[in-house]
């Protein structure tokens, strides 16, 4: 499962840098049609993961995901081929609706395959690996540019290969359903009740959904704010490899963390940490000081700590947490809403930096972050009853 894994995020991060410099190179595309190409990309995730994830509940998860390597395949193969710019948007949009199906498909299998102990460390090997696919993925594209080599079709090699790696066997499947939330529901029925009656995994996923507003918030104005403050060309790209690498470190810690302290404990430890980062440029921007690049880059894999901790401890969560039978749908569901904060927050960002500041953003960003922490330290977790049968 987890060479799967490997395979698919290599997929995703592979085709996302390849579609954008096709568009760029290839089709010497304007920003409008690399904008529409974003959202065929992304949109997919906010308007179809809750009822891709119901799917999922409802047939065999292994056969889920032959069906969406299938699918990316020949996604890859006709976005290679595609003989104008207009089809190649549709493949796009084809290949956002192929990567709804993993994520949900991949939730069951490790609850299903793996005990309880093991949980903490499949998730963090789960982002291990998104994140080392995150920092390869440009770096192949690149090579493969240079090499002359085509690299939609490494990228439908990589889907038969996902293919081949899953057992040929079909586990029966997962969903037998319970009397509480029955598979006819609405989606959003069932993702309330959930969320109603699990205290705990309520607040994990509210307060890393507000993280994931709070990264929105910002994030699309950093590369301006470090040009603001006189920092060199390249110091957004090492603040994104620094990112990444925060977050790996979060991986080799996350396991021991869930053993000692409790999931509100290293929630509020995660927005703390993730806040005081985004704080800190700010305030030293207000205090008329400056931060060195090495200082900077620093605070930057104290940000990808804190924020991948959230990740981790919300995958976590979903997994203890969740009714197994509506694991796809409250997983996709949740992702939907994540995705549709993180398309709107730096929309909200940009205008009041607009009639603030780029850094008076920060300042806003930040402090949410840290309030997100004091209120899940000092708040306890309401309880409420167990639904009825």
């Amino acid at each position: 499962m987890l060479a799967s894994r490997a395979i698919g995020a290599s997929i995703l991060w592979i085709d996302f840098t390849l579609i954008f410099e096709n568009l760029a190179f290839r089709w010497n595309a304007d920003a409008v049609v690399i904008g529409f190409a974003m959202a065929f990309y992304g949109v997919p995730g906010v308007l179809a993961g809750p009822w891709i994830g119901a799917l999922v509940d409802r047939h065999c998860p292994w056969r889920m995901l032959r069906w969406s390597y299938l699918i990316r395949a020949a996604a890859a193969l006709a976005l290679w081929q595609a003989p104008t710019v207009g089809i190649f948007l549709i493949c796009v949009a084809s290949k956002g609706f192929a990567n709804l199906v993993p994520g949900p498909a991949e939730q069951h299998l490790f609850r299903r395959l793996l005990a309880d102990e093991a949980l903490p460390g499949n998730a963090s090997k789960v982002t291990l690996i998104d994140q080392l696919a995150k920092l390869v993925a440009p770096l192949v594209a690149a090579l493969l540019a240079t090499w002359h080599l085509q690299g939609f079709a490494i990228s439908a090699a990589l889907s038969v290969i996902g293919i081949l790696l899953l057992p040929n066997g079909l586990a029966p499947n997962t969903g037998k359903r319970g009397g509480a939330l029955p598979s006819a529901r609405p989606v959003w029925s069932v993702f309330h009740d959930v969320l109603m009656h699990h205290a705990m995994l309520r607040r994990v996923f509210l307060v890393t959904l507000c993280q994931a507003f709070v990264l929105g918030f910002y994030d699309a104005l950093l590369a301006l704010f470090l040009k603001a403050r006189g920092y060199p060309d390249g110091t957004f790209g090492s603040i994104v490899g620094c990112t990444a690498a925060g977050a790996i470190l979060g991986t080799l810690a996350f396991k021991a963390a869930v053993r000692r302290w409790p999931p509100t404990d290293l929630l509020a430890a995660s927005s703390l940490l993730f806040g005081i980062t985004i704080l800190a440029p700010a305030a030293i921007v207000y205090a008329n000081a400056t931060l060195p690049v090495v200082a900077m880059l620093g605070l930057w894999i104290g940000n990808g700590f804190g924020y991948g901790l959230g990740v981790m401890l919300m995958m976590l969560t979903f997994q203890r947490e969740c009714p197994r039978e509506v694991l796809g749908t409250v997983t996709s569901t949740g992702r939907s809403l994540q995705l549709l904060l993180m398309i709107i927050a730096p929309l909200i960002g940009s205008a009041l930096s607009n009639v603030t500041s780029i850094e008076f953003v920060f300042l806003c960003a930040g402090g949410a972050a840290i309030g997100l922490a004091l209120f899940t330290r000092l708040v306890p977790v309401a309880q409420r009853p167990p639904p009825h049968s």
